[in-house]
Formats: C-alpha cells, structure tokens, sequence
C-alpha cells in the first residue's frame, strides 16, 4: 500500500460523521428511559402499598389521625412482638453457627460422605414452608415421630411427652427449613477463598478453630451477613409455619395476629400497625447490613 493510498483512506475515515450531529439529547435521557420500567414496579408494587400502610396505621376506625391503632396494639400483642423478635432471632443465631459448620466441612472435606452430605442439605430449599408446617407437625406432635423415637430409647415417658408446640417446635422448624439456604450462601462464599490462605495457615501449624474464625469466617463475612439478613426477614413474615403449628395459642408470632384482626374483625388499622413493627425488626438488621457494607468500602 502506498503512502498516497494510506493518506487518503486516513483522510476518508476523519470525515466520516464529521457532518453528522450526535443526539446528545437522547443519549442523556437513554439510562432513565432504560430504569424507567423497573422504577415504576417498585414505587407501584412495593413502595407505594408500603407507604399506605404506614400512613393507614395512624389512622383510626373514626377516621381521624390518632396513635389508637398503635395503643391497641401494645395493649393486646406487645408479647406476640417480642416472642416474634425472639423466636427469629433464635432461629437465625442458631441457623447461622450451624450452616458456617456445615459449610466448613464442605469445604474442607472431600470424598463420598462430603459429596453426599453437599446434596442432602440442598433439599429442604425446595419445599414450601406450608409443607414443612405439615412435616413438623407430624414429627412434633405429642404422639409423634420424635417423642415415641425417645420414648423406644426410654428418655421419655409416652403418656408425658414433650411438648413442641410452642417456640421451641418454632424454632426448630425454622432452623431446618432456613439452614440450608444459609448453608448453600456461606458455601459459595467459602469456595471463593483460594487454597493457598488455608495451606499457609495449616503451614505455620493453624488448627481448625483457627483457620475457622481466622481466616474462613473473617474473609467471608459479607457473605455470612447477607445470608443472615435474607434469613432473618424471611421468619419475621412467615406465616404459614407458625400459624399452623401455634396458631390458636399465645403468644404467636405478628403475621398470624395480622391476619387474626384482618379474617375475625376486619380491623386493618391494627393490622397496619403490627405491620410497622415487622418493618422496624427487619429495618434494623437492614441498615446494619448497609452501613456495614458502606464502612467496607463495598459500594464505593
């Protein structure tokens, strides 16, 4: 190719759109256009009902704004909102040091029972919780799977036998159902940790508590705090487990009193206002999680 030739495609390819007008206009507007539809389904489908319950909370049967709602409210299931701020709590502690153990072994075990054990814990994730609701009233019942288990291995007496149906049979249900999930999170997060941390560690004579709490869970503990953050907001609106393990009882947890004043009284102002306690519990843990994140430089 000659000089001339070179000079002239050169030449060729600066003018090309050197007369043409970019639509700058559109191409500012083009990223709002994109986010527009997603926008909208959140303000539609989540803020907005969000916002109307809060508002509808201060509203009382008269129609005036008043804190009625809320006086009632402590009066009758102050005790339901804190065995619900309990009972999750529990669950959550006790899924979360299960499902690091879990995942520990995961991680460091190979051979038949490590594969074996990484496919078992995968299956309580696919049932619905209206299922293991069923499940556990089976196995929890006083006459049931687990006490006539304990009454053959003379620990119990059948005709006195324990009783589950209560936070305690609540929140082994919520552990069985949820430490799966939390285990399948944590899991991933430990397999992204190269070998290489581990086998200097055990090279410079680290144990297995060591290389848990020095190296597993500290580089992998925006993982762990992302599993306890979905975990904890899925029991607190959870429904169908304990209404049909303790429903009828006292104390239950805020989603069965929901829809006992919604079902037997219509009596949405109370609901709303429970509802805002379900928004504090879960508020509080999520903006921990943010600013944690944000002190980590996460979204920087």
């Amino acid at each position: 190719m000659t000089n001339n030739l070179k000079n002239e495609l050169a030449v060729g390819k600066s003018g090309i759109g050197a007369g043409v007008e970019r639509p700058r206009s559109y191409a500012n507007i083009l990223p709002y256009i994109l986010v527009f539809p997603a926008v909208m389904v959140i303000l539609l489908l989540y803020l907005y009902p969000f916002l109307a319950s809060f508002w509808k909370s201060f509203i009382s049967k008269e129609g005036v704004l008043s804190l009625a709602n809320y006086e009632k409210t402590l009066r009758l299931y102050r005790y339901d909102i804190l065995f619900t701020l309990g009972v999750t709590a529990l669950s959550t502690f006790i899924a979360t040091v299960l499902s690091i153990l879990v995942a520990v072994y995961l991680r460091l075990s190979k051979g038949w029972l490590a594969n074996s054990v990484g496919i078992l814990y995968r299956l309580p994730i696919f049932l619905p919780f209206v299922v293991i609701a069923q499940m556990m009233r089976s196995f929890l019942a006083p006459h049931g799977i687990l006490n006539l288990l304990l009454a053959k291995l003379n620990m119990i007496d059948i005709e006195n036998p324990l009783q589950f149906f209560n936070w305690v049979g609540l929140t082994f249900g919520f552990v069985w159902k949820q430490a799966p999930f939390m285990i399948l999170i944590i899991c991933g997060g430990f397999q992204m940790i190269d070998d290489s941390y581990i086998e200097a560690a055990k090279s410079v004579g680290a144990k297995l508590p060591q290389i848990i709490t020095k190296i597993l869970i500290p580089m992998n503990k925006p993982t762990i705090l992302i599993a306890v953050t979905l975990v904890f907001c899925s029991l607190v609106g959870c429904f169908s487990f304990p209404y049909m393990l303790i429903g009828g009882k006292s104390p239950v947890t805020v989603t069965v009193d929901i829809a006992h004043r919604v079902n037997y009284f219509g009596d949405y102002g109370v609901a709303n206002a429970l509802g805002v306690f379900s928004y504090i519990m879960v508020s509080l843990l999520a903006i921990y999680y943010v600013r944690s994140m944000m002190k980590k430089g996460l979204y920087d």
